[in-house]
């Protein structure tokens, strides 16, 4: 029988010091974080890492587009978006470091309607902070998909240590299935009772 998260107790971890990452995703992408629905960081948008993906015909590897890059160019380097937790409080917090940096602001609007034409009426002030608190399931499957984030070259760890997986597979509750879904479906809340739910599934000839 699969659980349900309001029959799994809360628990308090102190396992996990608060650590933070930042979005750099190589081809300056954004990241969509599944464990917060509707949460999308905004990637590092760096020149060098372009954001066009051309493939070599005879290798087929991927380079980054020159003209992309040289336009890119003309811009300030502007930083990620950051995602930062404490698991002992099932919290977290979204900062964009481009909130209120006024000098860095100006200078991607002057860069933006010198090379475009693009004049913005309103202030560029970036995304304001903000907090949320999570059960210790979605924190839980929060800390993996960070850890995953970073592992794979998406992103960075800006504040404390990033934690290892075993670090995160001791943390109270259980991973969800899946965390970005905003629709019902019949699928399990947690992973470890996808297996039963998929042979019964098959065996019903679903």
């Amino acid at each position: 029988m699969s659980t349900t998260i309001s029959e799994t107790k809360t628990k308090i971890s102190v396992g996990i010091q608060p650590f933070g990452i930042e979005a750099d995703h190589p081809r300056n992408a954004d990241l969509m974080i599944q464990s917060i629905p509707g949460c999308r960081l905004r990637g590092a948008v760096v020149a060098s890492k372009g954001t066009i993906v051309n493939h070599d015909s005879e290798t087929g590897d991927s380079v980054i587009s020159p003209d992309q890059a040289m336009y890119l160019g003309n811009y300030p380097q502007i930083p990620g978006m950051q995602l930062h937790v404490d698991p002992a409080k099932c919290t977290y917090s979204i900062i964009d470091p481009l909130y209120d940096d006024e000098k860095l602001c100006e200078r991607i609007k002057a860069t933006a309607k010198r090379l475009c034409g693009i004049h913005m009426e309103r202030k560029l002030r970036g995304v304001a902070p903000q907090k949320g608190k999570l059960d210790p399931h979605r924190m839980k499957t929060l800390c993996r998909e960070m850890f995953n984030i970073v592992q794979a070259g998406e992103g960075k760890t800006v504040k404390g240590v990033l934690p290892t997986m075993e670090d995160i597979d001791s943390l109270p509750g259980k991973y969800l299935l899946n965390p970005g879904s905003r629709i019902f479906n019949s699928q399990p809340t947690f992973e470890e009772d996808f297996p039963v739910w998929y042979d019964n599934l098959v065996k019903s000839g679903g």
